[in-house]
């Protein structure tokens, strides 16, 4: 089994928050190589550091910039575009839940895992759940190992 990280499930690859979910930092470190990143994981965690950087906060901006250069070295290979079968699968998504739509980010995320037969690793369950799609909350039980 391979699986999308959901930003969500990302963010707690940051070291002030690995005491929140100990069992899942493990899973995810015994994982490593069947784990996958979409790129709108990047520039959503692009955007904190940005975001701190203007609030004057650049420390902690500096701190995730460092963290977000690790996990890119990581994942290298492993960060998945946005190709035009993704785009198409975003299009398709958002279609299903056009009375009550769900953030375009979101939807990215969702697609990219499809488009290349992931399950989607999120905590996100109450708005990616709609989708349809083969999704996962590791807060409430952890998948098995790839």
């Amino acid at each position: 089994m391979k699986y999308l990280l959901d930003t969500n499930i990302v963010s707690m690859l940051d070291p002030r928050r690995h005491a929140q979910a100990p069992a899942l930092i493990d899973w995810l470190s015994r994982n490593g190589a069947s784990l996958f990143l979409s790129v709108m994981t990047v520039a959503e965690i692009d955007t904190g550091i940005l975001k701190l950087r203007r609030e004057r906060k650049a420390k902690r901006a500096t701190e995730l910039e460092n963290l977000l250069t690790t996990i890119l070295a990581d994942f290298a290979d492993r960060v998945l575009p946005v190709d035009s079968d993704t785009a198409r699968q975003i299009a398709r998504l958002g279609e299903l839940v056009y009375r009550q739509p769900i953030a375009l980010p979101d939807l990215i995320i969702a697609a990219t895992a499809v488009r290349h037969g992931l399950v989607l690793l999120t905590r996100n369950m109450g708005e990616l759940g709609r989708l349809g799609i083969s999704a996962h909350d590791p807060f409430i039980d952890l998948p098995p190992d790839a």
